[in-house]
């Protein structure tokens, strides 16, 4: 079953013109722990962070219903990538026992400026 679905697009000039301006402490108050450490690592830095900022925004989406405004963090939900290369989302234990046994999957996507991301929350 389908719970809720979200969507979000981000031009991928307005990140870098963010991280040329702040820096990588811009990339710092997005990305979680583990996607930091793969940040780092990146060349396509802006690309790299349009990505996961429009997959947080799609998934923050799918969660509405379950979080108060406010309670739910960008750095607290972490796009990370199985060992095939396909990301997936990664909730703290506290912000995934709200949603119970409900799954939510990820899909990015990048074009030249464009960056999106559609996020689908499942379950029984």
């Amino acid at each position: 079953m389908i719970y809720s679905i979200g969507i979000d697009l981000v031009q991928i000039r307005r990140i870098r013109a963010a991280l040329d301006r702040y820096g990588d402490k811009f990339a710092k108050r997005i990305l979680g722990e583990k996607e930091w450490e793969i940040y780092l690592e990146r060349l396509d830095k802006a690309n790299f962070l349009s990505g996961r900022f429009a997959a947080k925004e799609a998934v923050m989406k799918t969660l509405l219903s379950y979080f108060e405004h406010g309670e739910l963090y960008y750095k607290s939900v972490q796009i990370l990538n199985d060992i095939y290369g396909m990301p997936y989302v990664h909730l703290e234990d506290t912000d995934r026992e709200r949603i119970f046994k409900k799954e939510v999957k990820i899909s990015i996507s990048h074009e030249r400026e464009i960056a999106a991301a559609v996020a689908i929350m499942t379950g029984d």
